[in-house]
């Protein structure tokens, strides 16, 4: 999967810095307090975590590609670690955990693995954001990453591996880069 983002980091990380996610900001922000720690989980350019930061909290950005941390590092300031998500081994727990469109290039498993030690890296009270395509085939694109779809069953099944998550805001949102071939199925969950 990195090998895409090795090759395309500069690319990619063009292209998605100024996608405007302000309506997914205004619904995770508010539930955290001010200085939060937050984990940006699959960070790509780097936009979410240097937006983060500008408004004060504690980021640490997470990022597998080792050229695509090197395009976070030109705009952000704060804590980034090359390493994928079931790699890594934080020392401290997060109050908020931001994937948005990362995880989708996981197997379902790894996906519910993830969630299942959601202790090791979120608070309790804390929140998580993710985002994943739906609409779309399960499996290999032309350019060669994986994607899973994300469903509705995939959120019971996240919900049926750990008790301690409720699903507190589902939503959907149209591509804000203009592609019309799938919709962005975005979930916030607490850990109560």
């Amino acid at each position: 999967m990195c090998e895409y983002y090795e090759k395309n980091a500069e690319r990619y990380a063009a292209e998605t810095f100024t996608a405007d996610m302000s309506e997914q900001y205004r619904r995770f922000l508010p539930l955290l307090k001010n200085g939060a720690k937050i984990l940006d989980v699959g960070s790509g350019s780097g936009r979410d975590a240097c937006c983060f930061q500008k408004y004060g909290y504690q980021v640490t950005a997470l990022e597998p590609s080792k050229n695509l941390c090197k395009e976070i590092r030109k705009g952000f300031s704060g804590e980034i670690v090359c390493c994928d998500i079931q790699n890594y081994h934080p020392m401290v727990r997060y109050d908020g955990i931001w994937a948005c469109a990362s995880l989708i290039h996981l197997q379902e498993e790894e996906i519910l693995h993830f969630f299942e030690k959601i202790h090791r890296y979120l608070k309790d009270d804390g929140i998580v954001y993710i985002s994943g395509k739906n609409g779309i085939p399960t499996g290999k694109a032309k350019d060669g990453r994986y994607f899973l779809e994300f469903s509705e069953q995939l959120i019971e099944k996240i919900l049926k591996v750990n008790k301690q998550l409720k699903a507190e805001q589902v939503w959907y949102t149209e591509d804000v880069r203009g592609r019309k071939e799938f919709r962005w199925m975005n979930v916030i969950f607490r850990k109560v």
